[in-house]
């Protein structure tokens, strides 16, 4: 595993998946107003409901059967077969659960729509470990180009059923014929691809090995999410329903902007990490290489984040929704901690320290959790901060394993975050300074002026302090060795 390819990797991905956002969001966005416009809320509700359980396996599940088959790195066709199989087993448990548990559902909420809806996700669930085989046959390769293709694909053709149906007297059928026609569509692509379906050679020992894979990398999925809906809960029942609406409008922007410049590192660990095991001084090159990536991007985008809040607020959200900004504000403090703690999870796994990475999710959350509860009192960005602190403790004791995994020094690791946290800092400083002076001018103007300056300042201190770093970091996004 040289530079270049981690250079290339990272260019492909990031080009790749900034197309698929821009794309998949406008159109689903599009998408959405239109069925919207068609039946009520309460049948998004109800379809939301229908699918919780299933989701829990078509979200984390089949990500996390794809992450098994790339870690077990062989990708003969009996060992394909086994890894289909073991996966099955679960499906077909998952797909039951839900025909059996439908009418029960139905009758507790008093919605007989869900006793019809829940049957459909249970179908659509055993689909589930032939898309994970697939996905893993393509992300082997790294091929971005492929899944973005899939993801438009599946997108409007599901989109366009779904609408197609919002227009016909079935209409509150209409978001389970999008779901079911995006998922034949990503089948239908996926195989046109790779040409992989189950064959009956397998072997009994390679699925017992795929399960055990699994298992923990799914429950490691599901802790975090686990995280996500008890704050959502926790913030609903001691706020309100306006602050937790706030919430999600501030937590919607910083995904934003998280997700591409972000996001596009998240692919890469696993079917990088897989190629090179075994060899210290590679593994050591990839981890370097991502960790430092993330730092040039996340430093200066929350910073910056941080300082400009209220213009954004202002210039794109109504009146009522000015206390948005003190939210995002928080976020941005808690993003600034993506270089140290967000990728250890996702390193042990590429590491194939799986149970050690589901140890350590469950200590990070379970903390947070506890912190979030004991919190009690506080605002809601002193929440926030509060139950992001004990994951950013133990997010560096995570550091200090795969470190010594590694076998890399400490300073190393941490000293090389460092240009692009003094540059942020520097730019934040100058960029509060900036928007002060500019105090009574339109948003428009003080938030160009801080971007435009802030920008300048960043790449300046680097061009002029860290040069190297710049040049090595400018190098990889642009698939070129340093």
């Amino acid at each position: 595993m040289t530079e270049v390819t981690i250079g290339k990797s990272l260019h492909n991905s990031m080009v790749w998946n900034a197309l698929n956002m821009l794309t998949t969001q406008i159109a689903g966005f599009l998408i959405f107003l239109i069925i919207a416009g068609r039946i009520s809320p309460e049948i998004f509700g109800l379809v939301a409901l229908s699918a919780v359980l299933a989701d829990i396996l078509m979200n984390e599940g089949r990500t996390a059967g794809m992450d098994a088959i790339i870690q077990q790195n062989d990708f003969q066709p009996r060992s394909l077969n086994s890894a289909f199989y073991s996966l099955t087993a679960v499906s077909v448990v998952f797909a039951l659960a839900l025909v059996i548990l439908a009418p029960y559902v139905a009758n507790w909420q008093g919605k007989p729509l869900v006793a019809q809806f829940m049957p459909v996700f249970g179908i659509l669930v055993l689909f589930v470990p032939w898309l994970s085989v697939m996905d893993a046959l393509i992300m082997r390769n790294l091929d971005f180009k492929i899944m973005t293709q899939r993801n438009i694909a599946s997108t409007i053709v599901g989109g366009g059923a779904g609408i197609a149906f919002a227009f016909s007297d079935w209409a509150i059928w209409a978001l389970i014929i999008q779901r079911s026609v995006s998922t034949a569509v990503t089948v239908a692509f996926e195989f046109s691809y790779t040409r992989w379906h189950p064959g009956l050679s397998a072997d009994r020992n390679t699925a017992v090995a795929i399960a055990k894979r699994f298992f923990p990398l799914w429950a490691i999925g599901a802790f975090n999410l686990l995280l996500h809906r008890i704050a959502t809960f926790v913030f609903g029942l001691r706020y309100s329903a306006h602050v937790l609406g706030l919430l999600r409008a501030a937590d919607r922007i910083n995904e934003s902007i998280q997700a591409p410049l972000i996001s596009p590192l998240y692919s890469l660990w696993l079917p990088l990490m897989t190629r090179v095991r075994g060899d210290k001084a590679k593994e050591r090159e990839i981890y370097v290489a991502i960790v430092r990536t993330a730092a040039f991007f996340a430093m200066p985008a929350f910073a910056g984040l941080f300082v400009v809040a209220n213009d954004i607020v202002d210039l794109i959200l109504p009146e009522r929704y000015s206390d948005v900004a003190s939210l995002m504000r928080a976020l941005s403090i808690v993003s600034l901690s993506i270089p140290f703690v967000w990728f250890n999870t996702l390193a042990m796994n590429a590491l194939d320290m799986n149970r050690t990475s589901l140890i350590f999710s469950v200590c990070s959350v379970s903390a947070c959790i506890i912190a979030l509860l004991l919190s009690g009192g506080v605002s809601p960005e002193e929440a926030i901060l509060w139950t992001s602190a004990p994951a950013f403790v133990i997010g560096i004791a995570g550091n200090i394993i795969i470190h010594r995994r590694l076998a890399l020094s400490h300073w190393e690791a941490y000293a090389g975050l460092l240009p692009a946290i003094i540059a942020a800092g520097i730019m934040a400083i100058a960029t509060i300074f900036i928007r002060m002076e500019l105090g009574q001018f339109h948003p428009a103007l003080r938030l160009t002026a801080c971007v435009s300056i802030g920008g300048a300042i960043y790449f300046g201190w680097l061009a002029l302090f860290n040069r190297r770093w710049l040049v090595e970091r400018i190098d990889l996004l642009r698939g070129r060795s340093a």
